[in-house]
């Protein structure tokens, strides 16, 4: 006769899902990726990011932000490239990078899912371009260190700086950027600490672009196309 065993738990049991997800790398464990830009990649200009709104039914709100992201995220590249070191940097994938980011946002607000990660995969499939795609993928959080002197990763970095200075349609600080969303998202204690982890990683990006453009981008606002810093 085989006896029987009982096991007593203390606390919660795991779950097969948690167990997984517990025992897989996160993106934090992975390498960091790069993509330099490459004319084997096709770049769509804008009347092709317009027609991917339409495909995807992208409210004009929505449009309207992503809009102003696009005009923040050009003046950028345009101080970068009249800064050392910026003579890879392709404006052409920034404008595109940037009005595609948020492609998938409506969808997800309305079926659910992580409208970073749906976007980019949408912008890879749609425009076979990695690069552009990453821009995407990353707006909301970039999983690595912040180094804006490694060239392949300013795109994804100045597209998570210009959606944070925007709100809505208007240019604002990180501060007035970051209390909108917590007010309108910040429902529970998780949902607000990451909020204020992706603040800080803000005004770290912050930093680390004035410090390499040699501008105070705090109150820096684009004027015809180009940076320029507000005397308050």
């Amino acid at each position: 006769m085989t006896a029987t065993v009982e096991m007593s738990f203390t606390g919660d049991a795991e779950t097969p899902r948690e167990a997984a997800a517990r025992r897989c790398m996160t993106v934090d464990d992975l390498p960091p990726i790069s993509f330099a830009p490459s004319h084997a990649w096709p770049v769509p200009d804008v009347a092709a990011c317009h027609a991917l709104w339409d495909r995807y039914a992208m409210p004009d709100h929505i449009r309207a932000h992503s809009s102003m992201v696009a005009e923040m995220a050009m003046a950028l590249a345009r101080a970068a490239l009249a800064s050392s070191g910026g003579a890879d940097l392709h404006l052409p994938s920034v404008l595109a990078s940037a009005l595609l980011h948020d492609i998938a946002k409506d969808y997800t607000i309305r079926h659910g899912g992580n409208h970073a990660q749906l976007g980019g995969a949408w912008t890879l499939h749609e425009t076979g371009n990695p690069h552009i795609a990453q821009g995407v993928m990353h707006h909301v959080h970039w999983p690595w260190r912040v180094d804006v002197t490694v060239t392949e990763w300013f795109l994804p970095l100045i597209i998570i700086y210009a959606d944070k200075r925007v709100k809505h349609d208007r240019l604002v600080t990180l501060e007035e950027r970051f209390d909108d969303l917590v007010e309108r998202y910040g429902r529970t204690e998780r949902v607000r600490e990451r909020i204020r982890e992706s603040h800080e990683q803000a005004v770290d990006i912050e930093r680390a672009l004035s410090e390499r453009l040699g501008i105070a981008l705090h109150h820096a606002a684009p004027r015809d196309g180009e940076l320029a810093v507000n005397a308050d």
